[in-house]
């Protein structure tokens, strides 16, 4: 008999009975049914859902249920998953959605429970916590990935693992954060492939033998993928509501202080969707470039000081600094600090100052970035204005320039007033396919919309009424037509002065299309990721042009197999980290501003060093005479110092 039948036979029973379990008050009923060589089944019926199942905790004994949180999910519609692993309990939420908006938050949440005695000394605890710790990751992480193959889940984002330690275990909270953190950055490739965003711990933790025991949570998010925010809380009991909420422990207060500890899980939050739109385009979200530019400067100086022999320079507390720059009503520049996402425009801009190993004590850059999620990263008049109003602070100070280009070039807007008005004259009313004389409003409509001068018309008669002839849609919004191209003009000759009068460099990422693929070759200087293409308009249009199937995707027409072999790119990087700590490098070499001297780095390689590359009769690599190698293990020097060879 499979578990169907069991739970047909289980719901039957439950429906015979109702009376009897309403008259003595019986609130739920649970059957643990067992059957050879399987694991037991459990089903679980209750009152508040008319003796119906609570498919939620199928095959969970209540018990267990309590111990993962399940009622923590109470914003989602759950769907359990099936597994072949019994320590992982999988769900896969569908956010509720009382607005009847269309649902866009759909993810994983993995859970699993670590069972042991309780543990008395330290070794055993930290031996314990890490070993099991690393095991039920990589069973979470393994299922998960089982999961995400169906099709049916491939879209979900924001996944979640939680993990409760059942044994109270000797060791100190900082130690199990610490170790929780280098399992994040061990595995942080694959948690942000399989989306993995979120993670919770759930420990009894004493600090010494003989401290009272303490509930512990720890809270890890990786949202922006490059870096990791960790909080640690406390659970403490309010003597006089008996309900747990959660403090934090150290001196940063985290976002969830105050909060009761059987709060259900948020619902993505407006940032989160920002997030999730750009990285299904295989992008980074606009905001989360500066988080970006803060982690390149740590691995720059972190690689810096390893190859100094000796030195008393350390990093910096503070590695990025910036204010974003924003256009008042009266289009003036102004630097303001605000929450990420407070944009009505798509592109941003930052003055930023980066504290790296050439320049410790700061220097400026001025970041243009298009936002991929406004508006699909078209330009506009407001973009372009506040594109040029930035390069052009940068050539006043003299300071470099970087463009991160995402984009679907200049935007070619629809009045959507309009839409749902006009109709069409056709030449033949019976075949559509024929063409069409004119469009037009209705006297109605015309007197509606006049008022907002969107459009112009003309009055005629034609088939015995009267019709206003469309002759021009202006369109109700600024930034329609052809005062986009008007504004694209603008900026490439803008970026064109900039090329000559201070140091311009670009990173493109996603694609950069019409006006944004101009901007990038007119500033020269050009850093391509991967899966990103340069074009000027797309491989559908172009078969349409053509006729036929020639192109099957932009990056037969842009991508960095073209744009890199024909000198347009210098450099090609696998994502955008990479292409952030691209551009530290290649400030490296540049003066902080216009007129400076160069930055110069104490030497690691020896002046008075010989050459030791020899020529040889037969063929050999000319890089390793002007910039060394290896061989066996052993340097063999060119040269260039070690490490300072940069191919464009």
């Amino acid at each position: 008999m499979d578990q169907a039948e069991e739970q047909e036979i289980c719901n039957n029973f439950i429906q015979s009975k109702k009376a009897d379990l309403e008259d003595h008050g019986i609130r739920r009923v649970t059957f643990l049914i067992f059957s050879k060589g399987n694991y037991p089944f459990f089903f679980t019926f209750r009152h508040r859902l008319h003796w119906g199942e609570d498919s939620i905790y199928r095959h969970l004994e209540p018990a267990l249920a309590f111990q993962l949180d399940i009622h923590r999910l109470k914003n989602f519609n759950i769907k359990q998953l099936p597994t072949n692993n019994h320590i992982l309990h999988m769900y896969y939420g569908t956010a509720k959605n009382p607005t009847g908006q269309k649902v866009t938050d759909n993810r994983f949440f993995v859970r699993s429970i670590i069972r042991h005695a309780n543990f008395f000394t330290k070794e055993a605890s930290f031996d314990y916590m890490e070993r099991e710790g690393e095991k039920y990751l990589q069973e979470s992480l393994n299922g998960l990935e089982v999961a995400m193959s169906n099709p049916q889940y491939r879209r979900s984002d924001c996944n979640h693992i939680f993990l409760n330690f059942v044994p109270c275990m000797v060791i100190h909270p900082l130690l199990v954060a610490e170790k929780v953190r280098q399992f994040i950055i061990r595995y942080g490739k694959r948690l942000w492939k399989l989306r993995v965003l979120q993670a919770e711990l759930k420990m009894r933790l004493r600090e010494t033998e003989a401290s009272p025991e303490v509930n512990m949570r720890f809270f890890v998010n990786t949202e922006s993928g490059y870096s990791i925010d960790m909080h640690i809380y406390k659970a403490v009991k309010d003597p006089h509501s008996g309900l747990e909420y959660l403090h934090s422990f150290g001196e940063i207060q985290g976002p969830l202080h105050g909060i009761a500890v059987n709060a259900p899980y948020l619902t993505r939050d407006f940032l989160q969707q920002k997030r999730c739109s750009a990285q299904l385009m295989e992008t980074t979200y606009v905001y989360d470039f500066p988080i970006m530019f803060r982690e390149a400067a740590k691995m720059q100086w972190e690689q810096y000081l390893t190859s100094l022999v000796s030195t008393k320079q350390t990093m910096p507390k503070e590695l990025v600094r910036y204010t974003e720059l924003v256009l008042d009503k009266h289009e003036n520049l102004n630097e303001i600090h605000r929450v990420p996402g407070q944009n009505d425009v798509g592109m941003i801009a930052w003055l930023m100052t980066i504290f790296v190993p050439e320049a410790p004590e700061g220097r400026d850059i001025i970041v243009i970035a298009n936002d991929i999620t406004f508006d699909i990263g078209t330009f506009g008049p407001r973009e372009d204005k506040l594109y040029m109003k930035a390069s052009e602070m940068a050539r006043k100070r003299g300071i470099p320039r970087v463009y991160i280009s995402v984009n679907s070039g200049a935007r070619i807007g629809l009045a959507d007033e309009i839409k749902h008005m006009f109709k069409v004259a056709w030449q033949d009313p019976a075949h559509p396919d024929k063409g069409f004389k004119y469009l037009y409003l209705s006297p109605a409509d015309y007197k509606t919309i006049s008022s907002k001068n969107s459009v112009q018309a003309e009055l005629i008669e034609d088939q015995g009424e009267s019709r206003y002839k469309i002759t021009t849609i202006i369109g109700e919004k600024d930034g329609l037509g052809v005062e986009n191209l008007q504004g694209s003009g603008m900026i490439a000759g803008e970026t064109a002065r900039a090329y000559d009068d201070i140091f311009t460099l670009s990173l493109v990422t996603c694609r950069s299309v019409g006006i944004g693929s101009y901007l990038v070759r007119l500033g020269q200087r050009v850093i391509q990721v991967d899966n990103s293409c340069i074009i000027l308009t797309g491989a559908s249009a172009l078969n349409m042009v053509l006729g036929r199937q020639v192109y099957t995707s932009n990056t037969q027409l842009g991508g960095t197999q073209i744009m890199f072999n024909n000198g347009v790119s210098h450099h090609t990087v696998k994502d955008d980290y990479s292409g952030v700590h691209k551009i530290f490098e290649w400030l490296s070499f540049i003066p902080k501003h216009k007129g400076a001297n160069l930055p110069i780095m104490p030497a690691v390689d020896p002046i008075d060093r010989p050459i030791q590359f020899k020529p040889t009769k037969t063929a050999y690599d000319p890089r390793h005479m002007v910039a060394g190698h290896e061989v066996d293990g052993e340097w063999v020097s060119g040269f260039f110092d070690k490490g300072s060879w940069v191919e464009c």
